[in-house]
């Protein structure tokens, strides 16, 4: 879902972002969204390079649109946004991902060796949100919003043994352009098969790096 070139994070304005108030909360999800998921593996905080399967599975969570951007299109206070220019599998596609300050210093970032960039991973509690464009969003004349995604990681029970372990548990939710919910059972099966995959390449469900 998210990827492979990005550029910079900021907190000015957007080129490109279609401003509307993103205090518009899910309303129309398809109760199908809440679907049984699993980890597509784990790994261990010690030593991250050591890679165990899921032995359990959670609940997909209807997640409402937060207020990330302010009256003005801006990221809202304690929100940032990074810009990537190619989408996974769409060339045509770009995006705004707009992540909270804290998550990010909460995130841990871990060397391994024989990857080229570090892995991060995030805490229990992250919200990202991706508005999805067709064409160059760094360029509002370029570009259309035509959905948003959002992304949070779930705290669910875990035992004494998997405290040792990070957690993987994203949750996922789509929403058209104008912020009514459009979540179903299809869609984020789509969205946590994609996102598994990142799980090898930087360690957690974002493909996006950061710095």
């Amino acid at each position: 879902m998210i990827e492979l070139k990005s550029k910079c994070i900021r907190k000015s304005i957007l080129p490109g972002a279609f401003f509307f108030l993103a205090s518009i909360v899910a309303s129309t999800h398809s109760i199908a969204a809440e679907i049984v998921l699993s980890p597509p593996a784990l790994r261990l905080m010690k030593d991250p390079s050591i890679v165990i399967p899921a032995d359990f599975n959670y609940t997909n969570r209807l997640i409402p649109l937060p207020a990330y951007r302010n009256l003005s299109g801006r990221p809202a206070d304690g929100w940032s946004a990074k810009f990537v220019e190619t989408r996974r599998f769409a060339s045509d596609r770009s995006a705004w991902i707009f992540f909270r300050d804290s998550d990010l210093l909460g995130s841990a970032s871990r060397r391994i060796e024989g990857k080229p960039d570090a892995f991060r991973f995030w805490p229990v509690g992250t919200t990202m949100i991706i508005e999805i464009f067709k064409g160059n969003a760094f360029q509002k004349e370029n570009a259309k919003l035509i959905e948003i995604a959002v992304m949070s990681k779930l705290e669910v029970a875990r035992t004494s043994y998997l405290k040792a372990f990070y957690p993987a548990n994203w949750t996922y939710a789509k929403f058209n352009s104008d912020g009514n919910g459009a979540t179903t059972a299809a869609t984020v099966r789509d969205c946590h098969q994609c996102h598994s995959i990142a799980f090898h390449l930087t360690g957690d469900l974002i493909f996006t790096q950061f710095p």
